[in-house]
């Protein structure tokens, strides 16, 4: 139930996202070296990275759910419920990994996006190992942008990984891009957004193609940023008029409530990280040149409890 934008301004781009959750889980902000071992292939052998990458990781593990690399190509994973059309086998001549780590692996290795497209048919990711056995491979499609403000989203289909060009520079979760894509042009005319009539026709559900529908309206029409600052404040606003309180939406499978757990934002130009809980209302920031130990795998963790500075 997860939602991203990418915001433009002059000579870059912020991408944001909701990472919206169902049951109770840690997370942190890691920071991955160059040479360094993030997983191992499907065919056992070590994937090393390198680039420098920083982002938010589950219980401190490697796979990152959304981040950036030291040179702008930043990005997020979503799930894709009821679509993980993966292979259920390996395929020789391939880098073949699972989609746990696919995301890491994509920042770890490519400079921009369209490095990551060149090389996305050498790419194959399966359920299954070299030895047939199962691994941990979610229903996960994907969005990256980099400094020069290219945006893609990637989505496994017929067991292949398809590419979709994204002018429309938001991502939620299923169904496929495609659908939320026909689904966006059937409410909205895309070239007359000014005579849509947001107050009373905006769509103002949680489902994802109504969170599709509301994150583009509000990032397409929303006063063009002048700054990397203007886009980052404008990517909160947007992301938390997208968040989910806690217990709006109950998930009975689970027996918990669904919400947003943190919003991140990160910059293309700087090599930003941006990131706050729900619960805390101060945003906390990390760049490469904020890391002392450059050789040196890295965890942070931001404050979730309530925060607030004395105004002076």
């Amino acid at each position: 139930m997860c939602t991203g934008i990418k915001i433009d301004y002059e000579d870059g781009c912020v991408m944001g996202r909701t990472m919206d959750y169902e049951v109770p889980l840690n997370y942190n902000v890691i920071y991955l070296p160059r040479n360094y071992n993030f997983c191992n292939d499907l065919m056992g052998n070590p994937l090393y990275s390198k680039y420098k990458t920083l982002g938010v990781c589950f219980e401190n593990r490697d796979p990152l759910k959304d981040g950036i690399n030291e040179h702008g190509l930043m990005g997020i994973t979503n799930a894709f419920a009821g679509f993980n059309l993966y292979d259920n086998e390996v395929e020789f001549g391939k880098v073949n990994i699972s989609s746990l780590d696919y995301f890491t692996y994509a920042l770890a290795n490519y400079k921009s996006v369209a490095e990551l497209v060149d090389d996305l048919p050498n790419i194959h990711i399966s359920t299954k190992n070299h030895r047939g056995e199962n691994v941990i491979s979610p229903d996960f499609h994907f969005m990256f942008a980099d400094l020069t403000k290219k945006c893609v989203v990637i989505e496994p289909k017929g067991k292949k990984l398809v590419l979709y060009e994204n002018p429309f520079d938001v991502m939620t979760n299923s169904p496929s891009f495609e659908s939320q894509v026909r689904k966006l042009k059937k409410l909205i005319d895309l070239d007359n957004l000014d005579e849509f009539n947001s107050a009373k026709d905006l769509p103002g559900g949680y489902d994802p193609v109504s969170r599709f529908i509301k994150a583009f309206y509000l990032t397409k029409t929303h006063v063009k940023p002048k700054n990397y600052k203007e886009a980052l404040a404008y990517a909160y606003n947007i992301m938390g008029a997208m968040a989910m309180p806690n217990g709006f939406v109950k998930n009975k499978k689970y027996n918990y409530t669904t919400y947003t757990r943190y919003i991140c934002v990160y910059d293309s130009k700087h090599k930003l990280l941006t990131v706050k809980s729900m619960t805390n209302p101060i945003v906390y920031r990390l760049t490469f040149e904020d890391i002392e130990e450059e050789n040196k795998r890295q965890a942070f963790f931001i404050d979730s409890d309530f925060l607030t500075e004395r105004i002076k």
